[in-house]
């Protein structure tokens, strides 16, 4: 069966389970009451909370971004505690936050638009991200904002389980977020290596790639290639390697909103809440 069939009949029950667990946390903060709407039903509370926030950001737009790249992804106040809690959380969130961006980026133009300007020659111009110019930076910065994932996991562990300061913690949670963190990281690594060692698995299109191209083969896919000086002797079933890493991909969205994972969505809503309050 194709690839893009298999996946996609796995992403949108995915998709479903993710929205159900965001719906139930959602509906549950609409349980309080809104200020001039005391009476109103949650649907109605929803609309208001998004009409006002919709309303903010356009009266002061500058002073939102602002409060987003300082408060929620670089976590200025976190900085003024604890330089490595900073560290940690920062490369963690912004890691996230950017390698989600490139691989969106990446996915949509080598893959959707690819094929479309075969039928639309608008979308022609998607090749740059396949073959010309700009792939080789987004491969990079995929590659660099992955690597920054893996360190903050890194420092997090030996926070919690080397370091361990007193006021800190460990719960059962917080051992399945980082191992699910720094597996996810490890096997994009180690999938990345063997495909630049064995060009003819992308042939074959078992990972939803038509080509590694010649930049990874340098310094541009550091980790991968890395990797890759030690995985050309070795054979192992490329289907089970994709299914290795994706699986416990879609999993670990479904786990995100039921897990210490969900204040990267909401830390955006409750500090801006904050600060406008000061």
């Amino acid at each position: 069966m194709d690839k893009h069939l298999i996946f996609y009949i796995m992403f949108f029950p995915t998709m479903v389970f993710f929205f159900w667990g965001m719906g139930l946390h959602i509906s549950l903060w609409l349980e309080g009451t809104v200020e001039g709407a005391e009476n109103a039903a949650k649907w109605e509370k929803l609309k208001i909370y998004l009409r006002r926030g919709w309303k903010g950001f356009w009266a002061r737009p500058i002073w939102y971004i602002k409060i987003l790249i300082t408060e929620v992804i670089f976590h200025r106040r976190l900085f003024s505690k604890s330089f490595y809690r900073w560290l940690a959380h920062t490369l963690l969130v912004f890691g996230f936050v950017a390698t989600f961006v490139a691989d969106m980026i990446k996915g949509l133009t080598t893959g959707y638009l690819v094929e479309l300007s075969h039928i639309i020659p608008f979308f022609s111009f998607a090749h740059l991200f396949e073959t010309g110019a700009i792939r080789p930076f987004l491969d990079f910065f995929l590659e660099f904002f992955s690597f920054l994932i893996l360190i903050g996991c890194a420092l997090a562990i030996v926070r919690r389980f080397v370091i361990r300061p007193d006021q800190l913690r460990t719960e059962e949670e917080d051992i399945t977020t980082l191992l699910f963190i720094l597996f996810l990281s490890l096997s994009g690594f180690f999938i990345e290596g063997y495909r630049i060692a064995h060009p003819e698995v992308v042939q074959a299109k078992i990972f939803l790639a038509n080509f590694t191209p010649s930049s990874a083969n340098n310094w541009i896919s550091f980790g991968g290639y890395f990797l890759s000086q030690f995985l050309g002797n070795i054979k192992i079933n490329a289907d089970f390697l994709w299914y290795f890493h994706v699986v416990p991909s879609l999993i670990w969205f479904i786990y995100i909103p039921h897990s210490k994972l969900l204040h990267i969505f909401t830390s955006s809503m409750t500090v801006i809440s904050d600060r406008q309050k000061v």
